[in-house]
């Protein structure tokens, strides 16, 4: 019986001789490629902070505290177990938030994205729902459930839902279907065009829309927080505004910013890189 008419999945991998085998040699402008990469991330870092300290010559410590003071500040409030209950529960609400942005954006943007009677029905909700102030979404919260977590959670998932569904509805639409086309001529099966030629093209799209929903969560956060809740980074970003502690106010702003900045290349990045790996790398 020939293949071609067979349920299967065609054998379509390259013979061994083609097939690019990494060797040392390959990998030493990987290496190199890799630490510039940091080295650069390092030199911005530092550049900042020299334009930091020289722009707080020129102004009071009420108004832009040096870095050498408000790091100071940083190291002693790690010291403090209460800046980790703040940080956990901060890091908790956007977690819990996210999960239910990235359920409900997904669901919706596929919905726009496949369908035109979807599309057509929900790009008006969702175009709206992405123009209202995140603000208004932590009052409604607060106002609707108490100053809970539950009213932080809703805020926040309400909030990045839009992002998500938006890039999930783009991402979508630009699948390329010559490549499902070519798959079917291939005669392979529904699960392997969707495994290997549409959740591939989508994945970059994901990706982007769990960063901008992350990013999103922890604004929605600590508004929330700041306007009406007593734990949380936010909720410490409004204590010491009262106070005038510009110093403690910068102190916990880089804190969430480094856990942002973790997330990012801890969690982010290597699942960026494992999920697109298939895509060749850029050659300098």
């Amino acid at each position: 019986m020939s293949t071609l008419h067979s349920d299967r999945e065609p054998d379509v991998s390259l013979p061994t001789a083609v097939v690019p085998v990494a060797g040392e040699a390959d990998l030493v402008p990987v290496v190199r490629r890799s630490w510039r990469g940091v080295w650069l991330r390092a030199m911005s870092l530092a550049a900042l902070v020299v334009v930091w300290f020289i722009a707080s010559l020129f102004f009071d410590e009420s108004v832009l505290p040096g870095p050498i003071r408000v790091f100071g500040t940083l190291v002693q409030n790690l010291g403090d177990s209460e800046t980790y209950f703040h940080l956990w529960t901060t890091v908790y609400r956007v977690v819990a938030g996210m999960i239910i942005a990235v359920a409900f954006g997904l669901i919706i943007g596929l919905a726009m994205g496949l369908s035109k009677f979807g599309e057509e029905f929900l790009d008006s909700w969702v175009l709206v729902a992405f123009t209202v102030p995140s603000v208004v979404y932590g009052i409604l919260a607060i106002l609707w459930f108490g100053l809970n977590d539950l009213a932080a959670i809703v805020a926040i998932g309400v909030t990045a839902v839009p992002a998500v569904a938006i890039n999930m509805w783009q991402g979508v639409k630009a699948i390329d279907l010559s490549l499902v086309r070519m798959g079917q001529a291939f005669h392979f099966s529904r699960g392997a065009i969707l495994r290997k030629l549409v959740v591939p093209q989508v994945i970059p799209y994901l990706l982007a829309a769990l960063r901008y929903a992350l990013g999103l969560s922890w604004k929605i956060a600590t508004v929330v927080e700041l306007i009406g809740l007593s734990s949380g980074v936010g909720y410490q970003l409004s204590y010491w505004f009262g106070l005038f502690n510009m110093t403690q106010v910068l102190a916990w702003t880089i804190l969430f910013t480094i856990v942002l900045l973790l997330i990012e290349f801890l969690i982010l990045k290597p699942t960026e890189h494992w999920l697109t790996r298939w895509r060749p790398s850029m050659q300098n």
